[in-house]
């Protein structure tokens, strides 16, 4: 009956190709490609390897299967990272993939391993910052030698391993002076343009920058500047992505005669994740390039092949065909608005800062991990919601309208967070313009509430790194806005994002002050924190299909139909006001009977609860009802009357009291635990088997923030007054899970097992007999 909920499906803005992929289907796909390769595995761990190449080949599948989450623990990986450990390449190719093997294993063993190897490629550049097939220097070089050279440098130097930093500078040169008028990059000077040198080019720049000073942001002594020192030419970066935009294809690789379909995908995924791209001008790369991957591979024996440059040799396509696949999939953390503005860099003058930040984090969190940009312009709340966390950044008021400010705050109420930072100080002047739209958001989308100071205790100074606000300076402090049971809006008062760009000094173990190296750590830290605490570290795959809890907003009664009514407590339960519309609206897709809320919360008196059927009760706070109350809500339950409660956000004070006030009632059950068999729990009464849930508590201590998950049955109880159970209370939160898609904050259940819960108890209601 779930599967009848009104999903809202991502598609691209004008295209359909891919709109039909999901994580089933690519997982499945993935799953048997590494069927094949495990398979053609010989008995010394390693694969057929083409002549002179050592073990390049065994390094490429080892990579594939790696990052296919096979872990380094399965025997085929243990075989097969056995055969690398005993071979010592001397060309370029093999040194590099056997470095990026090495990191992405991640064992300590292999760190003397990757030194040897960064130190082979260091010397085997030539002084044009290039790389050739070996170190004889003498042939010039190439851009594939090279871009995989860099690739392999760049992992070495997140695994903690230094490389000189004018080995970036040289390559960076290069990659400059080789850049054509439109943008892109060719193999040779009398080659045209192609879609796998592009990627390779683009690629190439943004790893050599982003081990580089950032143009708007630097370190002068103990101090940071931001703003000013930016270059003011056109950015090569956009200039690469412009060409690919215009000759984009899934289907070929662009300009290439059919050449290095393969090698070009694994590049697209590279400048995909590198640049924080969903869309390539119009088009969703990943769900494009998995559409056609899927229908390219093998239907009987899982591989797939291609008919040039090596890739007719299965091994070798399924290989980059699995790192496009399961690279590209990687979850995104955060994401980045990206808004109109005259000053086109207004929104993000820290382009690095993201990529940095994610660096971090998946150091942090032992996983592969990615960013997105997100343009505002046309972008939908599921567009939105593909970011659990959106960082806005800005010193201006952002255009856009009421149109976008109701986008956003929709967006928040679905579940996702927005971190906004004003870019002020630190060189770059006042931005009380973007302040003061922030104030005008937050009044439009809560009025009642206040942006208020997040004291030392909140997560946020703690959740994966505690955090001393006073190192990022007195003019610094967190503040947020609380809704319902967590703090959805985050506002700094400086650029977090600046210090984040600079944060890959910290990679590189570069001199800095002692003072400025704490400020940038203590940055890292809060974005980390704050994508910590708004996620539970729990992600949602890229493919995922995303849903919006869309509130009904019928109250007029119709015939046969059932009246569910909020009851005006006073108890806190107004933080979760989305909730019961929000149950409605999911309710009404899968009960075969009509629901609909009543209006307004309802008062306890005979009159107003005449004709409300069930009768929703949620709170956070302690409430006593009056003798007179406590006479009315007796009345309703003698006459048949169900009340379903729950204490929103497992808040202790509201349990302990509803507890009291229904045990003082005259019940002819008193209120317990239900059992696990509870035909409520069931699908006897047409609804689901919720036997066994998904029950998450917040789990905070001193130093970190996380969610415990277990799966049981639900911790429902019940009271009776007449032949059936009547009286439904969860002590655990039901509320803020329909008030919002994340509640990872609260003791409670997710949305889809809520939503189960109050279906059957609903079903468990209707079907029984009337009251006598």
């Amino acid at each position: 009956m779930w599967a009848v909920l009104v999903w809202v499906v991502v598609i691209a803005p004008n295209a359909a190709i891919g709109q039909d992929v999901d994580a089933v289907s690519v997982q499945r796909s993935i799953d048997r490609g590494v069927a094949y390769l495990k398979q053609q595995q010989t008995e010394s761990g390693g694969w057929p390897e083409y002549p002179s190449y050592s073990c390049g080949l065994t390094a490429l599948c080892t990579l594939a299967l790696l990052n296919a989450d096979v872990p380094p623990n399965d025997p085929a990986m243990v075989s097969a990272l056995a055969y690398l450990r005993r071979n010592r390449p001397d060309r370029t190719y093999p040194v590099a993939l056997q470095t990026l093997a090495y990191c992405e294993a991640g064992a300590a063993e292999d760190l003397p391993r990757i030194r040897r190897n960064v130190d082979w490629l260091v010397k085997a550049q030539n002084n044009r910052g290039l790389w050739s097939y070996t170190q004889q220097k003498e042939f010039g070089g190439d851009p594939s030698n090279s871009q995989f050279a860099l690739l392999a440098l760049a992992a070495a130097v997140d695994r903690g391993v230094t490389v000189p930093e004018d080995v970036f500078a040289k390559a960076r040169t290069y990659w400059l002076a080789t850049q054509q008028s439109d943008g892109g990059w060719r193999y040779r000077d009398a080659m045209p343009v192609t879609g796998s040198m592009t990627c390779a080019g683009i690629a190439s720049l943004i790893i050599t920058e982003g081990r580089m000073t950032g143009v708007n942001s630097r370190v002068q002594g103990d101090k940071i500047q931001c703003c000013g020192g930016g270059d003011e030419g056109a950015d090569p970066v956009q200039g690469g992505l412009g060409w690919l935009a215009r000759y984009f294809s899934t289907q070929s690789n662009p300009q290439a005669g059919g050449q290095s379909y393969y090698y070009y995908m694994y590049a697209l995924e590279r400048v995909g994740r590198l640049s924080g791209r969903r869309f390539i001008g119009q088009h969703d790369w990943y769900r494009e390039g998995a559409d056609r991957l899927l229908r390219l591979q093998d239907s009987f024996q899982g591989f797939w092949r291609g008919s040039t440059n090596g890739e007719d040799r299965p091994l070798v396509a399924t290989s980059f065909a699995l790192l496009f696949l399961s690279k590209g999939k990687r979850q995104v953390v955060v994401g980045r608005l990206q808004y109109p503005s005259s000053d086109a860099t207004a929104w993000n003058r820290h382009h690095e800062s993201l990529r940095q930040l994610v660096r971090h984090l998946e150091r942090d969190w032992g996983k592969d991990l990615t960013w997105q940009t997100i343009r505002s312009e046309n972008a939908r709340v599921t567009d939105l919601l593909q970011a659990p966390v959106l960082v806005i950044s800005g010193r201006q008021a952002i255009a856009g309208g009421d149109v976008l400010a109701d986008r956003l705050g929709e967006y928040v109420d679905q579940g996702g967070t927005i971190l906004f930072e004003a870019e002020q100080g630190d060189g770059c002047g006042d931005a009380i313009g973007f302040r003061r739209q922030f104030a005008d958001w937050v009044t439009r989308w809560y009025p009642e509430s206040k942006i208020e100071k997040l004291p030392i205790e909140h997560p946020v100074w703690y959740a994966q790194r505690k955090v001393d606000p006073e190192i990022l300076g007195k003019d610094f402090w967190i503040y947020g806005v609380q809704a319902c049971c967590r703090t959805p809006i985050f506002f700094v008062p400086k650029s977090l994002s600046c210090r984040w760009e600079l944060s890959g000094l910290l990679f590189r173990q570069s001199q800095l002050s002692e003072s400025a190296r704490s400020q940038i750590s203590a940055a890292v830290s809060v974005g980390e924190n704050v994508i910590a605490y708004a996620t539970g570290r729990e992600l949602q795959d890229k493919l995922q299909q995303r849903f919006l809890l869309t509130g009904s907003t019928e109250t007029s009664r119709q015939r046969g139909q059932w009246q569910l009514a909020e009851l005006a407590l006073g108890a806190g339960g107004e933080d979760a006001r989305r909730a019961l519309p929000n149950a409605v609206g999911l309710l009404s897709q899968t009960l075969p009977v009509a629901v609909a809320p009543v209006g307004d919360p309802v008062t306890l008196d005979d009159r107003t609860l005449s004709d409300v059927t069930a009768l929703w009760v949620h709170g956070r706070t302690d409430f006593q009802w009056s003798a007179a109350q406590r006479k009315a809500v007796q009345t309703y339950l003698d006459r048949g009357g169900y009340l379903i409660a729950n204490a929103v956000c497992g808040a202790e004070e509201f349990v302990k009291a509803f507890r009291r006030e229904i045990g003082k009632l005259d019940l002819d059950e008193p209120l317990a635990a239900i059992a696990p068999d509870h035909p409520a729990l069931t699908n006897r009464y047409g609804g689901f088997d919720v036997r066994r849930v998904t029950i998450r508590r917040p789990k905070r201590d001193a130093n970190q923030f996380a969610v415990q998950t277990r799966t049981t049955f639900p911790m429902i109880e019940a009271a009776r007054v007449g032949p059936a159970d009547n009286v439904f209370f969860s002590p655990l939160d039901l509320s803020c899970a329909l008030e919002s898609q994340n509640s990872i904050q609260c003791a409670g259940y997710g949305t889809e097992d809520a939503t189960r819960i109050i279906a059957n108890l609903l079903l468990y209601a209707m079907q029984q007999p009337p009251a006598d």
